[in-house]
């Protein structure tokens, strides 16, 4: 049963990473015109504004992506030498405690935003609402909490190897 759940957890991160990639490349052109405009001295005022709220947002869909494929770091030198249950143990407590990573950030992100919201904080030349920013980073960070999980269980039911051990 656990693994009927990797492949909608997949779509939905693949989802998530590619309108993030998207939102990345619109923000690497934002950039190349705001520095041509500056060049003819025309400043774009508030392009760092932009740069930054979509950013933070871009960053986070990434995560569930990269927590699902095993992507994040894993220094493996010393438990590579470890007999096969014990590198599992290691795994699943490492597995663990990304989750608790993957909720403190969730929880202070909607937290941030939530303070935005209330003191309706914008950012200086724009006025954009930061809110905005938080929400946008907050809905991938709750598929990378239910990743995080998901990723945890299924080290707990042996169901995936370590991206070490994974075949090339």
């Amino acid at each position: 049963m656990i693994t009927r759940l990797r492949a909608p957890l997949e779509t939905a991160a693949n989802t998530v990473a590619l309108a993030g990639g998207c939102a990345l490349s619109a923000i690497a052109l934002l950039t190349v015109g705001a520095v041509i405009s500056e060049a003819f001295g025309a400043p774009f005022l508030g392009d760092s504004e932009i740069v930054e709220l979509v950013v933070g947002a871009s960053v986070a869909s990434f995560l569930p992506l990269c927590q699902l494929a095993g992507g994040h770091v894993a220094i493996t030198l010393f438990t590579d030498r470890l007999p096969r249950p014990i590198r599992l143990a290691c795994d699943l407590v490492a597995s663990g405690l990304m989750l608790v990573v993957a909720i403190i950030l969730t929880w202070r992100t909607g937290v941030g935003g939530l303070d935005a919201f209330s003191r309706e904080r914008a950012t200086m030349f724009l006025q954009l609402p930061l809110w905005w920013g938080f929400f946008a980073s907050f809905l991938p960070c709750l598929l990378w909490v239910l990743c995080a999980a998901f990723v945890m269980v299924e080290r707990a039911c042996g169901a995936t190897p370590r991206p070490s051990e994974t075949p090339a």
